[in-house]
């Protein structure tokens, strides 16, 4: 790999790691928030929720800005909001104001995660691009699983501002990466496919209604969340019938009609809210089910990040090597088998059996995003890159969300209801093993649809 290259990836890595970063690293100091600005744990959950919702609603339009301004005038754009927000945010004196430096700190995160995926596409040739896509999975690995404990470790020293003073650090790092490596490119929209205003807002407040929905009300379905749902899905429905009408559309309505694309789509939201599931349930698992402490509940949590942090390039260059359909299928075949493991294991086991089945998730995790990521980018066409980039983003974050909310609605439920146990150790057995098995049968969906799939192709091809 050449030196500009190198350079090239080390910026858009260092991109991934920030965003990654900003939606882990905050969550410890929630607390010290609470006494800071004698706020209500109600008002301070929506420093983490405000990152949410804007890095959900503006990740597929960061896409098609890419393409309209161009990858560097965009990333750039995006490392200076992600940057002066975290500045900022570290000397704010309310609550309120810390709040709209974290939804402007999403807005920038979104465009440095649309924009880095199809940058790869763009500049990395093609016997490369698994091993890239691999390395940006590490990346975001190793930014969920430094968070909490940086953070902490900020804490502990100083406080709460010095994280966001360590974030405006990394900006200012990233920025002059990208000035340096990254070169100016043409826009590849023509100056009058311009971006609407009207297509920006009724995509953000469909997108949001569903994050909005999904983050209020965990522990039970209320009215509210109807409603939002409701929103979400005539707001969509109308963001569809507009791109319909539009010459140049920010998302193309004839998506629903690519088959391999609309499959990457939902193979990366449900194994994102699988992924999701492990590291809600695991921790109400291992501390409320099984007693440990919380030192001892983040020992164990932490191996799968660190799994991730070791297998995220070599699962890149397994994609380089055997192709990303084949690697699909082994990623599939692993997720479902760790997810069987999580059911049923740990009623045996304990904490190993628990352990054991996240040995075998993650590294699945790993193939399946470097075969998944790797596939759709491949098959997008030049002129769509930061568009087909961001709608995956999006649905990866849709799957975050559904599976922070509805899973663990499903695993509280389970365990609450538990026929087989009285004890608080056998009722979140009893959940978690629900919750396991209804993602395993979500994944069994997946595995079948996928193999249905190339069968069909198989034969297509034969009778050609």
């Amino acid at each position: 790999m050449k030196y500009n290259d190198r350079g090239l990836l080390a910026a858009i890595s260092l991109c991934v790691l920030l965003a990654s970063l900003g939606t882990s690293i905050v969550n410890i100091a929630l607390p010290s928030l609470t006494i800071t600005f004698s706020a209500s744990f109600q008002s301070v959950q929506w420093v983490v929720i405000a990152y949410l919702l804007t890095i959900t609603a503006f990740v597929a339009i960061a896409g098609k800005l890419a393409d309209q301004y161009g990858y560097q005038n965009t990333l750039l754009a995006g490392i200076i909001a992600f940057t002066f927000s975290s500045l900022v945010a570290a000397f704010v004196s309310s609550i309120g104001l810390l709040i709209v430096m974290r939804a402007l700190q999403g807005t920038g995160a979104a465009v440095l995660s649309a924009v880095s995926m199809a940058m790869v596409k763009r500049n990395i040739t093609k016997e490369k691009t698994g091993t890239a896509m691999g390395l940006l999975g590490t990346m975001s690995a190793l930014g969920t699983a430094l968070g909490p404990s940086a953070g902490g470790l900020l804490l502990s020293r100083f406080r709460w501002p010095s994280i966001f003073v360590v974030l405006t650090i990394l900006g200012i790092a990233a920025f002059f990466l990208a000035i340096r490596f990254i070169k100016k490119e043409k826009p590849i929209c023509k100056p009058e496919q311009r971006i609407h205003f009207a297509d920006i807002l009724l995509l953000s407040l469909s997108v949001g209604s569903y994050a909005l929905a999904m983050t209020i009300n965990k522990e039970r379905f209320s009215i509210q969340t109807l409603l939002l749902l409701l929103v979400s899905l005539l707001l969509g429905m109308l963001f569809f019938f507009v791109q319909k009408q539009r010459t140049h559309p920010l998302i193309d309505a004839g998506i629903s009609k690519n088959k391999l694309l609309m499959g990457s789509l939902r193979r990366n939201l449900v194994v994102s809210c699988l992924m999701m599931t492990t590291l809600i349930v695991g921790p109400f698992f291992l501390a409320s089910g099984l007693g440990f402490s919380s030192s001892v509940v983040g020992g164990i949590m932490s191996i799968g990040p660190v799994i991730s942090i070791l297998t995220g390039v070599p699962s890149g260059k397994i994609v380089d090597k055997i192709g990303d359909e084949l690697t699909m299928k082994i990623s599939l075949v692993l997720l479902l088998t760790g997810a069987l493991c999580l059911a049923m294991l740990p009623g045996i086991f304990g904490w190993i059996g628990y352990a054991g089945g996240i040995v075998l998730l993650t590294p699945g995790y790993q193939l399946f995003q470097s075969a998944n990521n790797t596939s759709v980018m491949s098959a997008a066409g030049e002129k769509q890159l930061g568009a087909v980039s961001g709608v995956l983003n999006l649905s990866r974050n849709i799957g975050l969300i559904t599976g922070a909310s509805l899973m663990s609605a499903l695993f509280m439920m389970a365990a609450k209801h538990s026929p087989e146990a009285v004890t608080q150790s056998g009722k979140m057995l009893f959940g978690l093993k629900i919750t396991f098995l209804f993602a395993s049968f979500l994944l069994m969906l997946l595995l079948i649809k996928t193999l249905v799939h190339e069968h069909r192709l198989n034969i297509k091809s034969e009778q050609k």
